[in-house]
């Protein structure tokens, strides 16, 4: 339950990371499993961006299209 919460939380900073107009934003927006989805985010689940519940299932729902690093970072989190 934990791991999930922390890749939904890394999931809310990608999908925020964007939007941030402050260039202090959060160090984790740069973890290496925000950067490992961040394009893919982007790419496949722009519509949901702000929503990390929905950046998450939009995610999830197009595992086979993501790129390898951000499969493995689900796979990591049972996802």
């Amino acid at each position: 339950m934990l791991r999930r919460f922390g890749l939904v939380f890394a999931l809310l900073l990608v999908s925020t990371a964007g939007w941030a107009d402050n260039e202090q934003s959060s160090s984790n927006a740069n973890s290496p499993e925000a950067r490992a989805c961040r394009s893919d985010a982007h790419r496949f689940c722009r519509e949901a961006l702000g929503d990390e519940m929905r950046v998450a299932s939009c995610l999830i729902d197009h595992k086979e299209r993501l790129t390898h690093a951000c499969r493995a970072v689900l796979d990591g989190h049972g996802m």
